[in-house]
């Protein structure tokens, strides 16, 4: 993962992280122009979404949709019918 210095755009290292909750972490970083900069600096690092959920999710979803859907039209999905196939 690359991380740039907020001042002046150079590559800095990484050299510690902190756990804030499960999908956020704090990264201590240092930039790496020392002679020019020298900064040291905290970033944020968070899960942002999903761009594909889980399996697990997405069947849970399904199986949902599924038992709340009418029992006639639940045997037809399950048949194969209820697409008019």
């Amino acid at each position: 993962m690359l991380v740039k210095c907020p001042n002046c755009q150079s590559k800095a290292r990484i050299s510690s992280s902190s756990e804030i909750t499960l999908t956020i972490r704090d990264l201590y970083c240092q930039c790496s122009d020392i002679k020019n900069c020298g900064a040291t600096f905290v970033m944020s690092l968070a899960f942002k979404h999903y761009l594909n959920p889980p399996a697990s999710t997405t069947q849970q979803l399904a199986a949902n949709l599924i038992n709340h859907l009418p029992k006639e039209q639940r045997k037809e999905l399950l048949q194969g019918d209820f697409f008019g196939n």
